[in-house]
């Protein structure tokens, strides 16, 4: 009996330091884990960074380009200067025709920017500015008519609900 009691310590010595082996391997395994969560985590966000970035990259790069194209049409320059000064009466059928083709091209710059902040690729604050643009630009009375107008038919249902609303405000301001 004294040989199974000591073989039974043995073999109890044994089963504890295989338990404590596999506990000790559960804890290696999830400090594992979450460390690769962590990566997996930190990744997430560069890669979002990296995202916002191209994307910050990509509206500049459409907004340069429509600043461009805009700059080298005369037309649509002496139409957007008449507007601006309140002399839309002044302005004829051809420049009308590419102010009207031109500021569609900013509408659709002033939609992408809205639908990148709903879907968070910019930031609010990025939004706020760009908003606060819209608004100035807006408050030409032939640009708010031409956008009033395009988005009754025209971009997103979000955006033209903006577009609606921005101009009811500005229609409110004049009223005061």
């Amino acid at each position: 009996m004294a040989n199974d009691a000591k073989g039974l310590a043995v073999l109890w010595g044994q089963d504890l330091n295989t338990t404590k082996l596999h506990d000790w391997l559960q804890i290696i395994g999830l400090f594992a884990v979450v460390a690769s969560l962590v990566f997996v985590g930190l990744e997430m966000r560069q890669a979002q960074k990296i995202s916002m970035s191209q994307t910050y990259q990509s509206r500049t790069a459409a907004v340069v380009e429509w600043q461009t194209a805009f700059a080298a049409n005369p037309v649509a320059l002496s139409a957007y200067r008449k507007a601006m000064n309140g002399n839309d009466d002044e302005i004829a059928a051809p420049e009308q025709d590419a102010l009207h083709r031109t500021l569609m091209g900013l509408y659709y710059l002033y939609d992408n920017a809205h639908y990148q902040y709903q879907e968070g690729f910019v930031s609010a604050e990025f939004w706020a500015s760009t908003r606060k643009s819209l608004y100035r630009v807006m408050e030409t009375p032939a640009v708010n008519e031409i956008f009033s107008e395009f988005s009754g038919r025209g971009g997103r249902p979000e955006f033209r609900s903006l577009v609606q609303e921005i101009s009811e405000q500005i229609e409110a301001q004049a009223g005061d």
